[in-house]
Order: C-alpha cells, then sequence, then structure tokens
C-alpha cells in the first residue's frame, strides 16, 4: 500500500546542476549569471585542471554528445481525429541545446542534435525512427521518446537508452536490462495505482459500482490488473474490460468500444478509470449510450483527444501542474519559457499564449508541454552528465543516478530517481478535476507526494 501524504506546493532548487569545466588551465573562483536551468540568481564556479576527454561509448567522442530527439508528427494525429496541436518539439530542444553548448556542454562535450519525425499512430513510422537513431547516426540517447512499447526498439533491442515523459510500465523497464529508460512521470501502472488511491480517499467512489477500461497494448492490460487490485483491497468490486483493438484502426475500435460499454452498463458501472490514453474514448462510450463518472491518469490528453468535451464534464484525473498555471509560474517563465522566446522572439507572442480546444483543433499551437519536456531533459541530459564526467557510457550514465539526489521538475513537481529500479522520476501530483463550461483543467486540494 502507498502512503500519501498532502503537502503545501512549494518551490525548491533541484540541486544538481554544475557548470561545466571546459578545460581552463587555472583554478579560479568567480561569480556569474546563472544559467538557465538553475532557479539561482548566481553561481560560484570552480574550474579544475583540465581532463582529458574520451571517445567513451558509442555517440560519444572527445568533443561532442549525439543526441536524439524524437519529433512527433502532430498533422498525423489531426488526420486521424486527435486535435492536440503542439508547437514544435525540434524547435523548443534546439533552444536548451544551444544554451547547454553555449554555457561548456555537458562536462566541456558539446551536444550535437539528431532529429527525426514519427506519427504516433504508425509503428512502422517508429521502427523507421529507431533504426535511424540507434543504426544510421549510432545516438548516445534519444530524448522525448516514441509512444509506449516502441521504446523498447532503442532501450531492449539496440541498447540505446532513451527519456520520455510517460508510457513506462514497470514490465518494460524490466524488458530494458541495463538500458536506462529514463521517465520524467511516474510509470503508468504506478500511476494508475496512485490514481485509485486518490480518488478513493476523495470520497467519489463512495455508493459507487466501479468499471476499469484498459488496453492490451499497455503490458497486456497491466494497469488495469493493478488499479483492480488496488481497489480490491480497498473493498470494492470492479469490473475490468482489456480492450484489443489497434489504437489507429478506429472503426475497430468504436465497434470494440460500443460493445465494452453494453457490458458496462450491464454491470450497473457508473463510475469508470480509463486507462487507454486512446482519443474520444468517453465520446464513443456516450454514443452508444454509456456516459459514467470518469477518471483519468492524465486528463489532459484525454480532454484534447475528444470531439465532444462535454462528456467529460467533471472528469477527474492525477496528473502535473497545469498548463494554465504553468503560463504564470515565473520560475518556468524565467528558466524555460525565456529561454526559448530569446532563441525565437518571432515565436513570442503564440508561445505566451494558450489555445482553446477549438482553436488547437483548428490548428493553433500550445508550446507548453513541449517547452516543459525539453527544459526537463536537458536539465538531467547535463545535471547527470556533469556527475559522470570524462567516462561518459550507459552504465556510468545510469550508475550517476545515485548521486543526484532530489530534482525538481518544472511542470511537475519533485522527483527522485535510481540506478536499480526507480527510472520514473515523479513523486508529487495533483488531482485535477475538468469544467466543460470554462473548457478549463484545475487542481483540486494540496499536491499529494508519494513515498515511493
Amino acid at each position: 500500500m502507498i502512503a500519501l501524504a498532502l503537502v503545501a506546493a512549494a518551490c525548491s532548487d533541484d540541486g544538481g546542476d554544475v557548470v561545466a569545466d571546459d578545460g581552463s588551465t587555472t583554478t579560479t573562483t568567480t561569480t556569474s549569471a546563472a544559467p538557465p536551468d538553475s532557479g539561482d540568481d548566481t553561481t560560484t564556479t570552480t574550474a579544475a585542471e583540465p581532463v582529458a576527454l574520451p571517445a567513451s561509448f558509442r555517440g560519444v567522442t572527445e568533443t561532442s554528445i549525439k543526441v536524439g530527439v524524437a519529433v512527433p508528427d502532430f498533422d498525423a494525429l489531426q488526420q486521424a481525429g486527435v486535435s492536440n496541436y503542439q508547437g514544435e518539439a525540434d524547435i523548443a530542444f534546439q533552444a536548451f541545446f544551444d544554451a547547454i553548448n553555449e554555457n561548456g556542454g555537458v562536462f566541456g562535450r558539446q551536444i550535437e542534435p539528431v532529429y527525426v519525425p514519427f506519427d504516433f499512430l504508425d509503428p512502422a513510422s517508429q521502427d523507421v525512427a529507431c533504426a535511424e537513431f540507434a543504426g544510421d547516426h549510432e545516438v548516445f540517447i534519444v530524448l522525448y521518446g516514441l509512444l509506449t512499447a516502441n521504446n523498447l526498439c532503442l532501450t531492449e533491442l539496440n541498447e540505446t537508452m532513451v527519456m520520455t515523459r510517460s508510457f513506462q510500465t514497470s514490465e518494460m523497464r524490466e524488458r530494458s536490462g541495463d538500458t536506462l529508460w529514463l521517465q520524467l512521470n511516474a510509470s503508468d501502472d504506478e500511476r494508475a495505482r496512485i490514481l485509485g488511491i486518490a480518488v478513493h480517499e476523495s470520497g467519489r467512489l463512495d455508493g459507487k459500482t466501479v468499471g476499469i477500461l484498459a488496453s492490451q497494448s499497455q503490458g497486456d492490460g497491466l494497469e488495469g490488473r493493478v488499479l483492480q487490485e488496488v481497489l480490491d483491497d480497498l473493498g470494492y468490486d470492479t469490473t475490468l474490460l482489456i480492450g484489443t483493438a489497434a489504437q489507429g484502426d478506429q472503426l475497430a475500435r468504436e465497434s470494440e468500444l460500443a460493445i465494452f460499454a453494453e457490458n458496462f452498463a450491464t454491470a450497473g458501472v457508473d463510475y469508470l478509470f480509463d486507462l487507454t490514453g486512446g482519443a474520444n474514448v468517453a465520446g464513443n462510450l456516450a454514443d452508444a449510450g454509456f456516459t459514467p463518472e470518469l477518471a483519468y491518469k492524465a486528463i489532459g490528453p484525454s480532454v484534447d483527444g475528444a470531439a465532444d468535451r462535454s462528456v467529460l464534464d467533471g472528469a477527474i484525473g492525477v496528473g502535473e501542474i497545469t498548463e494554465a498555471a504553468m503560463l504564470i509560474d515565473d520560475d518556468f517563465i524565467a528558466n524555460c519559457i525565456d529561454v526559448v522566446t530569446a532563441a525565437n522572439p518571432e515565436l513570442e507572442e503564440e508561445i505566451l499564449y494558450l489555445p482553446t480546444g477549438d482553436e488547437q483543433a483548428a490548428g493553433a499551437k500550445s508550446w507548453v508541454n513541449p517547452i516543459m519536456i525539453a527544459c526537463d531533459q536537458t536539465r538531467l541530459l547535463k545535471a547527470i552528465g556533469e556527475i559522470v564526467g570524462a567516462e561518459l557510457t550507459n552504465d556510468s550514465f545510469r550508475a550517476a543516478l545515485d548521486e543526484l539526489g532530489p530534482f525538481d521538475l518544472f511542470g511537475y513537481g519533485q522527483a527522485s530517481f535510481d540506478s536499480e529500479s526507480k527510472w520514473d522520476g515523479l513523486d508529487e501530483f495533483y488531482l485535477q478535476e475538468y469544467d466543460a463550461a470554462s473548457d478549463a483543467i484545475s487542481v483540486v486540494g494540496d499536491p499529494i507526494v508519494v513515498d515511493r
């Protein structure tokens, strides 16, 4: 059982950023402006004796680190009926790479980026991207990552490290072996566990008949089984259904969801945990006459993908800080937004504007998520790389997690990692609720800090 503690929201420095030494031959102490990934106004830099940097691993030379970035194709999502336009990941990541390189790189090595596009709904395009990263370019690590189990092509098959926002499960982590799959958020099955406990403690399940909808593509329904076990322990009888239709096969999914709607309704389910992550699931269920109260691991993507958002009114989820809150967060603006707008002043107005759902459906881009992901992942890359030092390899990068310590992630909160079992970082969560009238997601109560 996981113990949940409610604490007041607080901002703190992650303490993981180290300024790189690019080969100075003198030992001095200076005070200068802090790098973009620091929350401090000043930083003290002590230059050490020069270190000879070897070509220590695939993608790592004496002077550079080859870093891949998977770039999602949001036009393809739009054509498939998922209206979730976001800003270009390559533009966001490049701004942070440039800032790091201008401040000495990662322990003296410059980041050499490799950008490869992929389609979320086309596994073949993700296989191609994997082959380009691991085979054609032989990158050291891939940032942003692919979709769910497709990342195993990098870790399990090609021993290429990856850093994602979400999608990892404990089973996928085990299949990755010793090749690190680092994730900002908690693993998907862990989030399912936390969601069940949080919704129970909120009182929303009192007197309810509970259903769980999971997907076979996510560890053969692992998240659903984890959540069912949690709810069983809390005294609830649940109906678990696991979908098998391919994410990109819209007709098969609609047909399957119609059958599930009938099965849930027959069982008397009036509160449904949707763990599939699929677009417009609630709308498809409503079309079949089934309109329960809803809970999600991450409510934002479900709202973004809904054709009719009114069916999601009152739905809740466990997630990170909302996009609207991020755009008024001084630390996020100073350390993340300002880095991208300084590099791309022509995009400043677009970046600082949060489009409505209808505007996103019409093609307006939301920049909060790509900037947040790029900001946090590049900060982690630099912090861990600085701990490693000269001998940068898969093993040394993973081992450095044990020295990283607590790390504050912009947009997420308190995180921690270790080399053996905790490759998913987030320990701080927010219960969120969607209001259809205002088309907004709001945080309910205080942050939930989980001792994992």
